[in-house]
């Protein structure tokens, strides 16, 4: 008996990680990301940073599209940690930067096989949070930003 297929959430998912673990500093990022991990990533473990961290979060009901495809919306998740002794403001907007644009390149029509303009009907960059400041005394700063994902597929695809 063969095995099932992939989910399709969780190729988008895949998708992300790889997108965001090709990040470079240089002329178009801030950053290169220390780890991309697909678990949550405590502070004390992360080797260096940036260090983020991409989740399946919440999702909406699969709605009938019509010739047996479901439309549905989900959340991911990119959780961050950042680390900057002197301005953890500054470091957190750049790495929500980063992350952002690798998102919306990736997004772009044209933007070639296997890419989540391909793997989705849509992905939207969402709402983004932060820690407030909460640790920047010891030179730590922490957000999570939302990705909204829509997908269209027979249900057992999803």
């Amino acid at each position: 008996m063969s095995s099932p297929a992939t989910p399709n959430r969780l190729t988008v998912i895949n998708r992300i990680v790889t997108v965001l673990s090709a990040i470079t500093a240089g002329a178009n990022y801030n950053y290169t990301p220390s780890a991309v991990n697909k678990r949550f990533t405590h502070w004390r473990e992360c080797v260096g940073f940036p260090t983020y961290s991409v989740h399946l979060m919440d999702s909406e009901k699969p709605e009938y599209d019509g010739d047996e495809l479901y439309a549905e919306t989900f959340y991911v998740s990119v959780k961050g940690i950042v680390s900057d002794t002197t301005d953890t403001v500054s470091a957190l907007a750049k790495a929500l930067t980063d992350i952002q644009k690798a998102i919306n390149d990736d997004t772009k029509p044209g933007a070639g096989a296997g890419t989540l303009s391909t793997l989705a009907v849509q992905v939207r960059i969402g709402e983004w949070e932060t820690d407030d400041g909460y640790l920047s005394l010891e030179g730590f700063g922490f957000f999570d930003q939302k990705i909204m994902v829509q997908l269209s597929a027979n249900y057992g695809a999803l």
